[in-house]
């Protein structure tokens, strides 16, 4: 496989837990010898031989990119944007981090014009390098691409939008000391999510007051930068400055450029006024945003409000409203306006208003998009319907240990789950003519009558919610469970696991048969985020009683862990993952 002809470039301080999930997610890129520079910033951490560890260039250059605030600028900042009794954005003596400097000086070190410059905190869920390489080759400047900013706590989008951080360094040049843009003309292409998709997992351990600073400094030397003065603003919101966060919004909504923005700093004027309880006041931003563009944000909000107060024909107006109007590819938008929240208030709303027939309508939406959802599928009960759950197969290859694979029945026995959704088939294996684990998947799966395929074993227990917890995660078809804490190198993050039969039908076994058992879930991982799919389900726990967690390495373990074979099943395993 040939080197990519692209370059990737990040800034890191501090990214010692961030940065190797990021390499992760780009192992091919790197096992074909891409470039991935890192330009470390002072960090504190093992940021710097973590980096070189995963074959990453390091530059590091301290605080050469740091600026200086002196007291008399710390006093003309706050004095500019601070409600008087609310907390300063900056003092004197402080530094700021000039990340466009630092972005500019980085991307001078790659070998190839065009680099990739995501956040140590974000991953590349999908990235296919041919296809990348091939536009690339076409001339093409910059790239554009779906970006999740933040997702719900069961890993689903909540904000998605365009981004494009990928281009042609003597085209474009970063400017802002904080939440930088790329400046100049570039020919842009846009990319759909079957070759790239980044997504955003900042670490809580992350300080925001450095941001918040930084485009204090960026407003006030560029106070006709609409943009930064929208960032600043929400900024200032997030951190609890409710009162100067709506004098900066409003001075951003007085510039007149973007409407779409302005009507988003409406709307979070109203989430200020919401916060320090001022409702007369919420009500008419709210109002405001929805004047200045058709948006469900506003809408919902209204929906919502009224929907706490039991006022059910104004939920029904405004989130009838809202239904009307299609998403806008703006990057605040909120995902749930757009699938399920509508419906839900709505189905509510009006079976208190007494029309049955419209609350089922709306049920029946609401449950089609969240199939497992734990309110909708008690709600079934009032509208005489059953709901569709899919036909789960479970899989369970054994040798030996009869104590525990009764552990394992009784289990799926236990599972909130409808039995006569559950099928469960058990693959015996034998000492003396082993089969193993990948063959005797690969029969049951095709005895299997059911939707989806789980992976269990003799060694494993299901809690009673593993299964609803995991399909309301895998929506894509692939989920694994939590099976435990998470290795460094993610080596067991996919032990046990739900796939739909559609997918398997798309990429083979589900185990490679070529392999004795180290090793089958490592490559099945690897192919589940080649496709883009590969989630884990936190709240869908299954108990893994295996020997690398304490249990007895006992006959049946070493029949499967022979350091022989373990040690040839590793080395197919590397061949297969460059060939992937």
């Amino acid at each position: 496989m040939s080197k990519p002809l692209f370059s990737i470039a990040v800034i890191a301080k501090n990214e010692a837990d961030t940065l190797p999930r990021l390499v992760n997610s780009v192992k091919e890129f790197m096992d074909r010898g891409g470039d991935f520079y890192v330009l470390d910033t002072g960090s504190t951490d093992d940021t710097v031989e973590i980096a070189k560890n995963l074959g990453c260039k390091v530059e590091a250059v301290g605080d050469k990119f740091r600026i200086n605030i002196d007291e008399d600028l710390a006093n003309k900042i706050n004095e500019k944007f601070i409600i008087e009794g609310e907390t300063p954005v900056v003092k004197g003596g402080e530094s700021l981090f000039d990340f466009a400097s630092a972005r500019n000086y980085i991307s001078t070190f790659p070998d190839n014009d065009m680099i990739a410059t995501p956040d140590c905190d974000e991953i590349f869920t999908k990235f296919d390098i041919d296809k990348l390489d091939e536009v690339v080759a076409t001339g093409v400047e910059q790239l554009e691409y779906e970006f999740v900013f933040s997702h719900d706590e069961n890993n689903n989008p909540v904000i998605k939008f365009k981004h494009c951080k990928f281009y042609n360094r003597k085209k474009l040049k970063w400017t802002g000391v904080i939440h930088e843009v790329l400046q100049g003309n570039a020919s842009r292409v846009y990319l759909g999510e079957d070759v790239i998709k980044l997504e955003h997992y900042q670490n809580e351990k992350t300080n925001r007051t450095g941001y918040l600073k930084g485009l204090s400094l960026d407003c006030y030397n560029n106070p006709t930068n609409d943009r930064n003065s929208h960032y600043f603003a929400r900024e200032l919101f997030y951190l609890g400055r409710h009162k100067s966060a709506i004098k900066e919004f409003k001075n951003h909504i007085s510039m007149g450029r973007w409407g779409t923005e302005a009507s988003q700093s409406m709307l979070f004027i109203g989430d200020c006024y919401k916060a320090i309880g001022d409702f007369d006041e919420m009500l008419k931003w709210y109002a405001k945003s929805v004047e200045k563009e058709a948006r469900r944000e506003p809408l919902m909000r209204l929906a919502e409000y009224y929907f706490g107060k039991g006022m059910y024909p104004q939920v029904v107006l405004y989130a009838e409203a809202a239904l009307t109007i299609t998403q806008l590819p703006f990057y605040s938008n909120h995902q749930p306006y757009y699938e399920n929240i509508p419906h839900e208030l709505l189905y509510i709303a009006y079976w208190w208003l007494g029309n049955k027939e419209k609350s089922k309508e709306h049920w029946k939406k609401a449950i089609t998009m969240k199939p497992t959802h734990p309110r909708y599928l008690k709600d079934a009960q009032f509208y005489n319907d059953s709901v569709e759950l899919p036909r789960i197969s479970f899989v369970i290859p054994t040798l030996g240990r009869e104590e525990g694979l009764k552990r394992c029945l009784d289990s799926i026995e236990a599972l909130d789950y409808p039995k006569d959704k559950v099928e469960v088939i058990v693959k015996q294996d034998s000492f003396s003519g082993r089969i193993g684990v990948p063959h005797l998947v690969k029969r049951g799966v095709a005895e299997a009558t059911g939707e989806w395929i789980v992976f269990a074993s003799n060694d494993t227990i299901f809690t009673p919610p593993s299964i609803k917890e995991a399909l309301l995660v895998g929506t894509e078809g692939y989920v694994a469970f939590n099976t435990g804490e998470v290795s460094p190198d993610e080596g067991n993050i996919n032990e046990h696991f739900m796939i739909r039969k559609d997918i398997i039908e798309k990429t083979g076994d589900v185990f490679d048969t070529d392999f004795w058992h180290v090793g089958v879930d490592n490559l099945l991982h690897a192919k589940m985020k080649k496709l883009g799919i590969f989630k884990r389900a936190e709240k869908a726990v299954v108990l893994h009683n295996h020997f690398t967690k304490g249990a007895e390495m006992d006959e049946v373990y070493k029949v499967g862990w022979d350091q022989v074979k373990v040690d040839e099943d590793r080395a197919l395993l590397e061949k297969k993952l460059a060939e992937l």
